[in-house]
């Protein structure tokens, strides 16, 4: 049941994920993931190769859950997958991922299914809600990556069935030469560049080196990242510069990222680093014993996934000013005498917020912190983030 996409590797920091959109459970779409296939290019199963503590496969269970009501396996060996208590069906075509994309689409009693091979080690609920919500009008929704569309990890309905079917007895196993058959629409990775950092959903696991560089990336180069997030005027830069400070003073390297959603300017006219950028340069950095500054210009704003693998990879911990829309963990500052209520709980309930610094008593499902101890606050994200340094 294997299929052959090209990977491109975006590391991310940690297995959380963006949570950008208000992720509601869909009745009408199941989750079906394929564990049928022999993993022979692997030399051992794909789907319970662990990866920072879980196997593969529960890595996409996990991301189906908040998406769908229904998610069921499909493959044969079905005993292997019977703790996750998920209905397990057999191929009704064996041998390829078109006879289990027919096989779940047969079975799971809706009218879409979502499909996802057992190999992918950041499966993002955002991802897969975005797609999902394009099905209207038609029957399949497929992302275009750069290394080509991606059938493994795409929408589904009824209506392709037919095709499917004739396929099949025909022993046309290529899911995508249906796809002028049906009404077929595909994502451009643009339409998702809110959400994930390109590539990184749409890498997949097909040989042991491939499998080295994830580890890698994820359990060995992670880089420590955490936003602090508040209304305006609550004083997070202030209480920021007191946690950076308490931090270097426990011998930590960090780093900070300030995000501003406006344009800013730190090079002045009649400088001559501003005649350099004026004349064109797209990117210039000034150096000198001390400290160095660059000014790279550009079409579209990084991601903080970018910025940190770019700059920051040899500092303990990154704390950033802002990002609330990412899915960076996140400490939000609370003033009382600024808002009754919190960005990230109530009426928003974001599940990256890891605590809560206030100073009023808060009864919260994360930890709340003094807003007048930033070595309270310290204590936490050292505990929290940087106890295996």
């Amino acid at each position: 049941m294997e299929a052959t996409r090209e990977n491109t590797f975006d590391s991310p920091r940690s297995p959380l994920y963006n949570f950008t959109m208000d992720i509601r459970p869909l009745s009408d779409v199941a989750g079906v993931i394929l564990v049928g296939g022999r993993s022979r290019r692997m030399g051992r199963d794909k789907a319970l190769i662990p990866l920072g503590g879980k196997p593969l496969v529960e890595r996409v269970i996990d991301a189906f859950r908040p998406v769908f009501t229904r998610t069921l396996l499909v493959g044969d060996r079905g005993e292997r997958f019977a703790c996750y208590g998920l209905p397990v069906f057999p191929d009704i075509h064996p041998g390829s991922a078109l006879g289990g994309l027919y096989t779940g689409l047969v079975r799971s009693g809706t009218p879409y299914v979502f499909v996802s091979a057992c190999d992918v080690p950041w499966p993002d609920p955002q991802v897969v809600a975005r797609l999902c919500s394009l099905r209207e009008g038609f029957d399949v929704v497929v992302p275009r990556t750069v290394g080509g569309i991606d059938p493994l990890f795409a929408v589904y309905g009824t209506g392709c069935l037919p095709a499917m079917e004739r396929m099949l007895r025909e022993g046309n196993y290529r899911i995508y030469d249906f796809y002028p058959e049906v009404r077929t629409r595909y994502v451009e990775q643009t339409e998702l560049a809110d959400l994930v950092t390109p590539g990184r959903t749409f890498v997949n696991v097909n040989t042991p080196e491939e499998f080295e560089t994830i580890r890698y990336r994820e359990e060995v180069m992670a880089i420590k990242a955490l936003s602090f997030v508040a209304k305006s005027g609550t004083g997070k830069t202030t209480l920021l510069e007191k946690v950076i400070a308490e931090l270097k003073g426990r011998g930590h390297r960090v780093g900070v990222i300030k995000h501003d959603a406006h344009r800013f300017d730190i090079d002045h006219p009649g400088k001559d680093s501003h005649r350099l950028t004026a004349a064109g340069a797209d990117t210039m950095l000034i150096a000198s014993p001390e400290k160095l500054a660059m000014v790279k210009k550009h079409e579209a704003a990084p991601s903080v996934d970018e910025l940190l693998e770019t700059y920051f990879g040899d500092m303990d911990i990154v704390l950033t000013e802002g990002f609330k829309k990412s899915g960076l963990p996140k400490i939000e500052v609370h003033r009382k005498e600024r808002s009754t209520t919190l960005l990230c709980r109530g009426e928003e309930n974001d599940p990256t917020l890891v605590a809560v610094v206030s100073d009023e008593s808060l009864e919260l499902d994360v930890p709340v912190l003094d807003l007048n101890d930033p070595a309270q606050v310290a204590d936490f994200v050292e505990r929290t983030f940087l106890s295996g340094k």
